[in-house]
């Protein structure tokens, strides 16, 4: 097994729209470095820092998504994370089943650049290679709407299926 060291950047089309918001990930063997660089306008709801701390469900505002698996696994990671400083990881044993929180991820740096900016890096243990890529943003409203980003949509913002992550092997870095 090669191991999966380099720079990516995904740029996240919105569901039924053309605005794009950017990812970068930068990889090393288990270490996992992420930055996403959104414009922050009047009506996005941009939590203020708080704590860094775990907590569920942060997809019901903005939040920052990355799906992480294997192509030959059912089983997958999903990292969020909110500009709070709240993030979670969780583990699925297939698609959208045996959700549970995942104790093996840590975040290891978390910072806010400017408002529209930010970094964090987690310790996610070794990835496979190939690995399939999932970067994804979900951007709340004043007004109460959701704003989905991603790679690739279907029918409907779906951010767990595989069809809309990227493949990724060590000789694409």
């Amino acid at each position: 097994m090669n191991n999966l060291n380099g720079h990516m950047r995904f740029p996240l089309i919105e569901f039924n729209s053309n605005a794009v918001v950017i990812a970068d990930i930068d990889i090393n063997e288990n270490n996992l470095r992420l930055r996403y660089s959104i414009a922050v306008t009047r009506g996005l709801v941009w939590p203020e820092f708080t704590a860094l701390e775990r907590k569920d469900e942060l997809w019901k505002s903005t939040c920052l998504e990355l799906f992480l698996s294997s192509p030959d696994d059912p089983s997958y990671l999903e990292i969020n994370l909110s500009p709070s400083g709240a993030w979670n990881s969780y583990s699925f044993s297939r698609y959208r089943q045996g959700m549970k929180t995942e104790p093996d991820t840590e975040l290891v740096e978390f910072q806010v650049d400017s408002p529209g900016v930010i970094t964090a890096s987690f310790f996610i243990g070794r990835l496979s290679d190939p690995v399939l890529f999932g970067p994804a943003i979900i951007l709340a409203d004043k007004d109460g709407s959701l704003r989905y980003f991603s790679t690739k949509h279907g029918e409907a913002p779906d951010f767990h299926d595989r069809e809309h992550h990227v493949l990724v092997a060590t000789d694409d870095l």
